[in-house]
Parts: structure tokens; C-alpha cells; sequence
């Protein structure tokens, strides 16, 4: 089992990715879609919308870092975005502008990243649960 000190440096970085991730699509849309999300016809209004939603996510978990009884629900929160959104590319592999490696790829580390978030939302739900808190002593 993990401690909670790691938990929350993966808290803090994911958190740092995410709302640099979603800035990245809110202020330079044509460039994320280029280099990272080219997918169907370039749309900069959704790529920025996407934005906002990874940045809140981001601040979320940045919000969360010093509030440990946050980190499973948040987490798991992300999991659940990343396994739709994984299901959601694998649908799409040859829709990607770049080659369908790419978006086999793409594929990959998202449902990666679904799996990253789901044990960490565990592993944080058994460090938060009643029989790892410590017991004071009655007397």
C-alpha cells in the first residue's frame, strides 16, 4: 500500500497536467488540435470548451491536495473520464489526422491513464478507511 504523502504528490502532478493540459486548449486551440487532439474536422470552440472542463478538473485536484477525504472521490471522478474517453478513441483510431498508430497510441495511454486514476482512487479509499486510521486508547 501506498502512503499518504504519494498520493498526494500524484494529486499535486496530476493536478499541474491537468490545468496545464486545459490552458494549453483554452489559449493555443489550434495548436492542441495539431499536435495532440487531431481528431475529425478541427473545431477550436470544442477544443477550448474541453479546456475548461480539464482545467476545472485540475484545479480540482489541486484544491484536493490538502484535503485527503477529497482525493478517492475526485480520482475516481477522472478514472471514469478516462475510460469514456478511451472507449470513446477507440472508436475513432482512424479518424486521427496524424496515422492510425497514433491514434492506437492515443488509445493506449488514455485507458492507461483510466487505470492510473482507478487504483490511485483506491488506494486512497483504503488509506481513508475507519481500520487504517490509527485508534486513540480509552480509558
Amino acid at each position: 500500500m501506498i502512503g499518504e504523502s504519494t498520493i498526494r504528490a500524484a494529486v499535486i502532478a496530476l493536478g499541474v497536467f491537468h490545468v496545464a493540459l486545459g490552458l494549453l486548449q483554452l489559449l493555443a486551440p489550434g495548436t492542441f488540435f495539431d499536435e495532440i487532439g487531431n481528431y475529425g474536422a478541427e473545431n477550436l470552440h470544442y477544443v477550448g470548451d474541453a479546456g475548461a472542463f480539464t482545467t476545472a478538473y485540475g484545479a480540482a485536484l489541486l484544491l484536493a491536495a490538502r484535503r485527503p477525504t477529497w482525493w478517492a472521490p475526485i480520482l475516481a471522478l477522472g478514472a471514469i473520464w478516462y475510460a469514456l474517453h478511451a472507449i470513446n478513441h477507440l472508436f475513432d483510431i482512424d479518424e486521427n489526422g496524424i496515422s492510425d498508430a497514433r491514434g492506437i497510441l492515443d488509445t493506449v495511454l488514455i485507458a492507461a491513464g483510466a487505470a492510473l486514476l482507478a487504483w490511485l482512487a483506491h488506494m486512497a479509499d483504503r488509506l481513508a478507511s475507519p481500520s487504517n486510521v490509527p485508534q486513540t486508547p480509552t480509558q
